[in-house]
Parts: C-alpha cells; sequence; structure tokens
C-alpha cells in the first residue's frame, strides 16, 4: 500500500477543480475520541466540514436550474454525514450494551478521531481507510455510497473537536484524497493531518528587557501530516508542546519553535515507533506573539520540518 501524502501534496496534484461543493461546520455531538482530559466515551461537540471538487462544471444543473447528477446536493451531503456518524452512534452503544456491567472494555473500544473520519469517508465514497472502493468486477453494485467516485476530482473531509484541548481552539483531523479517471478502483493519492489549533500558553519570550520581566501568551498551531497513527495522541501531543513552552526563557520565535520540533519528532518516534513512516512526520508549527507588535494583530514564525531529519541533523 502506498504511502501517505502530504496534504498540501494532494491539494497541488488536485490542480484548481472547476466546480467545488462545500459544507463547512456542520455541527452536532459524539461520544468515542478521546476529550481534552484524555477520557474515551465522553460526549463532546463535533463539526464536520466537506468540500467535494468535481472533475467538470455542473453545466446540466445551472441551464435547468434543478439540482442534477453533474453536482452535489449540499443538503443530502450534510444528512449523509450526520447519518454516518449517527450509525456509528448505535453501533457503539450496542457494542456497550453488550459488555458486562463495569467492564472497562467499552471504553478500549471506543472510537478514536480517525476511526469517525475513515467512517465517514467509507459512507460517503465506497472507500475503505486504504482507499480500495468496495465494489469489485464480480460485485460492481456493492458500492452503494452517497457519492460517486466517477465525478469527483478531490474530497477533502475534517472532523473537528472544538473542545479536545485543555489551553486550544480543539483538535481536527483532515483526509483528502483524488479520484481516478471514470471512478477507477485503484487507490489514488491521500492523505491524513492532524491539528492542534491555537494553544494559548504563557511564555517567556522576546528580546526586549521589559519582555524579560513577564510572560507573554504565545499561540501555537500544530499540524502532523502524513498521520497515520491510530489512536488518539492529540492529548500527549498538547502536553509536549505545553512543557516546552512553559519552560521557554528564549529570546525568539525561531529558537522555540526548533526545540519544540524536536520535542515533537521525540515524541513521535519514541513512542508510535510501529506507527513510523518510511521518511518520518512533516510537522508544521506556527507560533504568535498577540501583543508583539501593538498595531498588528499578531506577530507570526512557521517553521515546517521532517520529524526524521529533525532527529537525526541534531542527534
Amino acid at each position: 500500500m502506498a504511502d501517505l501524502e502530504p496534504n498540501w501534496r494532494v491539494r497541488f496534484l488536485a490542480g484548481q477543480p472547476p466546480a467545488i461543493v462545500r459544507v463547512r461546520n456542520l455541527q452536532t455531538s459524539i461520544a468515542g475520541p478521546s476529550d481534552a482530559w484524555n477520557r474515551k466515551g465522553r460526549p463532546q461537540p463535533l463539526c464536520v466540514s466537506a468540500s467535494v471538487m468535481l472533475k467538470e462544471a455542473f453545466d446540466t444543473s445551472s441551464s435547468t436550474d434543478k439540482v442534477e447528477a453533474d453536482t452535489v446536493h449540499y443538503g443530502l451531503l450534510s444528512k449523509a454525514i450526520l447519518a454516518s456518524l449517527e450509525s456509528q452512534q448505535q453501533q457503539q452503544q450496542q457494542q456497550q450494551d453488550a459488555e458486562e456491567p463495569g467492564s472497562t472494555a467499552s471504553t478500549s473500544q471506543s472510537s478514536s478521531l480517525r476511526d469517525v473520519v475513515n467512517t465517514i469517508w467509507n459512507d460517503l465514497t465506497g472507500q475503505d481507510r486504504h482507499g480500495r472502493s468496495k465494489a469489485t468486477d464480480e460485485e460492481p453494485e456493492v458500492n452503494t455510497s452517497f457519492l460517486k467516485p466517477s465525478t469527483i476530482r478531490c474530497l477533502e473531509l475534517t472532523v473537528h473537536l472544538p473542545k479536545a484541548s485543555l489551553l486550544g481552539g480543539g483538535v481536527s483531523l483532515t483526509r483528502i484524497a483524488l479520484f481516478g479517471r471514470d471512478g477507477e478502483s485503484r487507490p489514488q493519492p491521500r492523505g491524513m493531518s492532524l491539528k492542534i489549533h491555537d494553544l494559548r500558553v504563557p511564555t517567556l519570550i522576546g528580546v526586549n528587557d521589559n519582555e524579560r520581566k513577564a510572560k507573554q501568551v504565545v499561540v501555537a498551531t500544530i499540524e502532523i501530516d502524513k498521520f497515520n497513527i491510530d489512536e488518539d495522541v492529540f492529548t500527549m501531543i498538547e502536553a509536549e508542546a505545553v512543557e516546552v513552552m512553559s519552560k521557554s526563557a528564549f529570546e525568539t520565535l525561531e529558537a522555540l519553535a526548533n526545540t519544540l520540533a524536536f520535542r515533537l519528532a521525540s515524541y513521535l518516534h519514541s513512542s508510535q515507533a510501529g506507527s513510523m513512516n518510511r521518511k518520518g512526520w512533516p510537522i508544521k508549527i506556527a507560533l504568535e506573539k498577540p501583543i508583539a507588535v501593538v498595531l498588528a494583530d499578531a506577530a507570526c514564525v512557521q517553521l515546517s520540518v521532517n520529524s526524521s531529519e529533525v532527529l537525526g541533523g541534531i542527534q
């Protein structure tokens, strides 16, 4: 099975589509993925965004002023996503009901954020976690998915848990993939990225005398590409980042970003060695100082590195 690609590369390969249908921040709740305290199976809010990039413009729908087969009905797309989530919750509840009272097995079997994303993707496209279609030459009718791969150039699906972070704006997982010509069933370039949004951590940082006297808030956004880890590890990643930032005494955001990248790379390689990509994980770190420039919203430094290169360059 081909390795995951960085999400930015899949977007690049997709190019500029002639038409896009989007649903943004479809809100509901879910019990399954870890919450901010790393507890499984607790109800929490969830937002889903889907972007369907079409191979052709919706000329027929435009000319007839009706929702035809050359576009995607965004209302039905929303209902399909909600139905997938409801089905997941029902299946999980059935598993829990089958367990003995007081058993911890139900918690350990709770869906991870990656499970949620992959199941919605499967229900929308008929493709499994590896991008393989359920339809076969012997059973072409197996694929009864909502979206028709033969009409889609690229699909991007993001599931965001806005309350799954103690100090930030939540955690999201984004899956993206291209679709082959005429709905080819063989896997196409695909990616998966984990993002921890807007961690606000009091940090001792800055070159000016006044900045050395007290901590100021630094806002960190961390994105890990080619994310192939099944379990929820975002609370641990957040804890590693917060520890580095809390203990910082750097003068520059550049030095802090480099140290943070090394710490996160070390964590991933030590705790997730069995899941490691052959070339490591691309890590992107954006650090903002909201009060550094008084007439600007923030000053920001962004660093993009590969975990293997970071560790290899220092070891």
